[in-house]
């Protein structure tokens, strides 16, 4: 990410906690002029702001907090700031009892309120800034060299990246191959370059950065590309050719000259395991106990409308280990489905069951969905990276709206990068995120049935402007 943007939202941040301490006590002991009475009692409450300033910051640095990581995703922005605050409020408040300090109850209250209405402000705030005209020149455009689906999936993420400041204008492939690999739209421009000169037309098109997805070795055509865009000060990058495979941080080294990338599987520390367990068991106990009523009347509803309430389903839980998930019986593909079982597949109560199977350690409350056998039969080495963590009742990729109907590797994208990055701060921040969801799918009014769009990487090609195809006969001409 962009360091000076990461600044800047850091110190905005710091500016309104700071101004929220000091609004939290306002409300709460209603004074208007500031004399030396109120300073006095204010300055009680200066340590309490100065800590959460420091945990804040820190909280900020190791859980990337600015709100870009995954791409600008506002239910993603709001849940993580939500959960931040919670954990800077339950410090404060360890902080207090460790003084033996008394803070009103009242003040806090509206502290924890302030804090994320502004957090979230300051984010969308930059989110616009940095998305207007007036950032266009600080911009630098760029051309990926390659074809097919990784070419379009890169496009894809920088798309959702707004804080890169970088803007793909087309894609650059070599002769011979399929621009789109099945991704081709009537909204995108296809540029033959039979008669042009490559390297002519980026310098015309004002490209500043050239990457590199094609497969190793590129072709001469490519190397010829790549070693004119150098030679003309372009920036080169280069997506490494086994990079689905990484599950971890990838590391890089050089001897003699010589790069070295570094795949090493993440480890999740034992501790970790066992809090994540916790986590499931009280979560689990409280979303039974919660949910119980609903429960109830579904157990009644569905078992006098079908003769049983609950379906049972094979699925492969972690290291392909098969067990029972639960689910209430309700065919969600069934047209002739009542008002009250539309209700239940359409805010997911259908799933509640499924809390049985994360009490008995068959499940987690966050992790990637179980599938069938079936489906499990056919994963390739990548995709089969999903059975390495227990799997959960919600996850990343739900959370995003891809659903079971749509394809595993579109699916396993979106689980890796849980798996890659989890903590149990991701997985309050998910819970919140669906909880979010829900809420939004009860207030919506329900729609007709449409014909899902299958791929996440649609968008690509509405936003693509360009297509550049280098043909062979003209590179040599280069």
């Amino acid at each position: 990410m962009n360091q000076r943007i990461r600044h800047s939202i850091l110190f905005m941040d710091l500016l309104w906690i700071a101004a929220a301490f000091s609004l939290a006590y306002a409300l709460r002991y209603e004074y208007v002029q500031i004399g030396s009475e109120s300073w006095a009692s204010f300055r009680e409450f200066v340590p309490a702001a100065g800590s959460a300033l420091l945990i804040w910051t820190f909280l900020y640095l190791n859980k990337n907090l600015e709100g870009f990581r995954g791409g600008w995703h506002l239910p993603t922005v709001i849940s993580q700031t939500v959960v931040g605050v919670f954990y800077l409020m339950v410090f404060l408040l360890a902080l207090a009892f460790l003084q033996q300090h008394y803070y009103s109850r009242l003040l806090l209250l509206y502290l924890a309120c302030l804090l994320p209405i502004g957090l979230v402000i300051i984010r969308c705030f930059v989110r616009w800034a940095i998305s207007s005209a007036s950032w266009k020149s600080a911009r630098r455009r760029a051309v990926i060299l390659g074809s097919g689906h990784l070419a379009h999936e890169l496009a894809y993420k920088i798309s959702r990246h707004p804080e890169l400041l970088l803007e793909v204008i087309g894609l650059l492939y070599p002769s011979g191959s399929d621009s789109s690999n099945g991704f081709a739209t009537p909204h995108q421009e296809l540029i033959s370059l039979q008669s042009l000169n490559v390297h002519s037309l980026l310098q015309e098109k004002r490209v500043e950065e050239l990457i590199v997805v094609s497969p190793q070795p590129v072709g001469a055509e490519a190397e010829r590309v790549i070693s004119k865009c150098r030679e003309a000060g372009m920036r080169v990058r280069l997506v490494p050719q086994w990079y689905e495979l990484y599950v971890s941080e990838a590391q890089m080294i050089e001897v003699d000259g010589v790069p070295l990338v570094s795949l090493e599987e993440r480890n999740i520390s034992a501790i970790a395991l066992v809090l994540k367990r916790v986590v499931d068991l009280l979560g689990g106990f409280f979303l039974l106990i919660l949910s119980s009523p609903i429960f109830l009347i579904s157990l009644v509803n569905l078992n006098r409308r079908h003769g049983r309430a609950l379906s049972r389903e094979l699925r492969c839980g972690r290291v392909g280990s098969t067990f029972q998930m639960l689910r209430l019986n309700v065919d969600r593909e069934n047209p002739d489905l009542n008002r009250f079982e539309k209700l239940l597949v359409r805010l997911s109560l259908t799933e509640l069951p499924q809390l049985w199977n994360v009490l008995r350690g068959e499940m987690s409350l966050v992790g990637p969905r179980p599938e069938s056998p079936e489906r499990v039969r056919h994963y390739s080495d990548w995709q089969r990276q999903r059975l390495s963590v227990t799997p959960g009742l919600t996850g990343l990729a739900q959370v995003h709206g891809l659903r079971e109907q749509h394809s595993s590797e579109e699916k396993a994208r979106f689980d890796l990068e849980y798996i890659f990055h989890w903590s149990l701060f991701l997985d309050f921040s998910l819970i919140v995120q669906t909880a979010w969801t829900l809420v939004v799918r009860f207030l919506k009014p329900p729609q007709t049935k449409t014909t899902a769009l299958v791929g996440v990487l649609q968008p690509v090609q509405m936003s693509m402007k360009e297509v550049l195809h280098a043909d062979s006969t003209q590179s040599s001409a280069d």
